[in-house]
């Protein structure tokens, strides 16, 4: 008995021991505290003009952030003169230089918190993480290859594309690492690698121009090794935006209003000399966007940087002068911009641009020496008389997740006499877009706006940060959020949920108090060719508050589950100021299910009150 003190000492320091030796086996865990930013570390004192062997320095600092605004998660772009401390209050870590070793050691080491490692492994990290640094091999040929498919390589490639390489490193990985994705040749293209090292994921790749499959890859990593939230992407939680671009219109003739005829969602790209104000008055009535398209539809990447700010300011004034309207958005004559357009369309205060698809197949920012915040998205070069290539890209857009803009010009389909045919796959894509979840039709104006928009809002903790008035319909994404574990906004419970995502409704300046509730209202889907722009309960005053929009003329069911038992009045109101009343009684169950017609390209509003 008297020796128990001495096994208990002995005893304590053995269980201290295996603490200590199991510490120095595992990564130190993910701490939870974060600043809800991602750290994209750079290299202040890289000169641009060098690059690197295989790839340019700039172009992917370029691509992180486009995909990162797109997506919209909030960053910071640091340097080496960050302190170790002050980078140790980020989320996650984004190395796109390899000089600052030391620094993406230590967050690593010390936070546990993920590193995501683009391209470029320095020997200083290779040696640390038991790496045998290789050699760059250029490969350009076939696809890349899922090793391992799991919440990191999840849906970067498909039958219709894939995450983009242009070769990749022969570099030999450790017992703690996995290949993900490899080349057609074996080369690893994405590993991780997890160990007392801390966790880190490599893109090992290069290529100057991200693809849709690289932003899925980047939101798969960030989503799997995080608890960010994120408001960004495709609006009303959906997955395909498809937007219809009439080219050359001058005057209001009979055949443009045939297109119109079959949808209002197009936009028309006018160029400025040629139409006059009767023409574009006459246009717009019809209720499709116009926007400039040159001033006498010049070849923006065959001028000078002087010349382009004088025809794009040109184009403006006039377009101004016809419609009171400032432009955000311009329309790139032959879909062809260079290097010094977006700085011309930064000066003259527009938003986006477009161009051909090749250099933007999803929207990203193109700068060469200052960084600017034009949106550019490119167009697909197939008449809408191509049905087959028509298919192929809308069923390239569904796999891919990514917005579409498609070309038409009226003027030379009349012309050749194939009008008929054009209207024809017109209607296809409406077809299109009705019968496929997650496709919907609109405009590049009202796209971009949205993508300007989600810059204003953002999570902080519990709650959510508004700057700016925002419109309803953005996507909010919430880790663990559905349709059992919902969102409430101050007294808005959040009733949409899609693929996890939910929809934000219209927000003033403000900051909302943000938790997470159970059995609430929560809308159904209601299915293909509906979009849900905002469905909100207001846990107060028990109402629910509801915006649909539809691609063709519908009658759907309108399903709610959870409602609590009781009489409502169900009112429509629609665009044209008529009103429709009900009165809808709920006596078991929760579920309100009423018929609903919606009409084509028109928003609905509906309001369910207790009565």
């Amino acid at each position: 008995m008297k020796n128990r003190p001495i096994l208990y000492c002995a005893f304590i320091l053995v269980f201290a021991l295996i603490l200590f030796g199991s510490a120095s086996l595992f990564p130190a865990p993910v701490q939870a505290e974060h600043n809800g930013k991602i750290a994209v570390l750079i290299d202040s004192k890289w000169n641009y003009a060098n690059g690197w062997p295989q790839t340019d320095y700039l172009s992917i600092q370029r691509e992180t952030i486009s995909a990162l605004e797109y997506l919209g998660y909030r960053y910071d772009l640091v340097d080496e003169k960050i302190t170790k401390s002050d980078l140790k209050q980020y989320a996650m870590l984004i190395s796109v230089t390899s000089a600052h070793s030391e620094k993406v050691i230590h967050y690593a080491e010390v936070t546990g918190k993920p590193v995501l490692v683009l391209y470029e492994l320095s020997p200083e990290l290779c040696e640390h993480l038991d790496i045998t640094r290789g050699k760059y091999i250029k490969e350009t040929e076939g696809v890349p290859r899922v090793v391992d498919e799991n919440s990191l390589t999840y849906g970067i490639t498909s039958n219709y594309g894939h995450l983009p390489f242009w070769g990749a490193y022969d570099h030999v990985f450790g017992t703690n690492a996995k290949v993900l994705l490899e080349s057609p040749n074996g080369l690893p293209i994405v590993a991780e690698q997890t160990g007392p090292e801390g966790r880190y994921i490599f893109l090992l790749t290069s290529a100057l121009t991200w693809n849709e499959y690289s932003y899925r890859f980047l939101a798969n990593a960030i989503s799997e090794a995080t608890d960010l939230s994120r408001i960004g992407g495709v609006p009303y939680a959906m997955d395909v935006p498809v937007m219809v671009r009439l080219d050359d219109f001058c005057a209001f003739l009979p055949h443009w209003q045939d297109y119109t005829n079959i949808t209002n969602k197009l936009n028309i790209a006018a160029i400025m000399k040629e139409t006059d104000a009767n023409s574009m008055s006459a246009m717009a009535k019809t209720g499709v966007e116009i926007l400039p398209h040159g001033y006498v539809h010049e070849d923006l990447s065959a001028l000078a940087y002087a010349k382009q700010k004088e025809v794009i300011s040109q184009a403006l004034l006039q377009y101004k002068h016809f419609t009171g309207i400032e432009p955000k958005g311009y329309v790139a004559p032959y879909n062809r911009i260079n290097v010094d357009t977006t700085k011309v369309c930064s000066e003259t205060k527009l938003q986006w641009i477009t161009t051909y698809e090749g250099m933007a197949r999803i929207p990203r920012h193109f700068y060469k020496v200052s960084p600017n915040r034009v949106w550019v998205l490119g167009a697909r070069p197939e008449h809408l008389i191509d049905k087959l290539a028509l298919r192929d890209a809308l069923e390239e857009g569904v796999a891919g997740g990514k917005p579409l803009m498609f070309v038409e010009h009226p003027y030379a389909r009349k012309k050749e006499g194939l009008l008929d045919v054009s209207l024809a796959s017109l209607r296809e894509i409406i077809t299109f877009a009705n019968t496929r979840d997650g496709v919907y039709l609109t405009v590049p104006g009202v796209f971009f706006n949205h993508l300007g928009e989600q810059k204003l809002v953002y999570r902080k903790d519990n709650q959510l940060i508004v700057k700016g008035e925002v419109s309803p319909g953005l996507t909010f994404i919430y880790p663990q959020c559905s349709r059992q574990k919902m969102i409430q906004l101050g007294n808005q419970v959040l009733m949409f949920y899609r693929k996890g995502a939910t929809v934000l409704p219209a927000l003033k300046i403000g900051s909302y108090p943000l938790k997470t509730v159970q059995h609430m209202p929560v809308l159904q889907c209601p299915g293909p060719g509906v979009i849900v722009k905002s469905a909100v309960y207001d846990s107060n005053k028990k109402t629910v508050e509801i915006l649909l929009e539809s691609v063709v003329d519908k009658e759907i069911e309108l399903a709610i589950d959870n409602m609590p038992n009781g009489s409502y009045l169900f009112k429509v109101l629609k665009p044209n100021g008529s009103k429709v009343k009900d009165t809808i009684t709920i006596a078991r169950h929760g579920s309100l299910k009423t018929p609903l017609k919606i009409s084509q390209d028109t928003t609905v509003q509906i309001t369910i009150y207790p009565k």
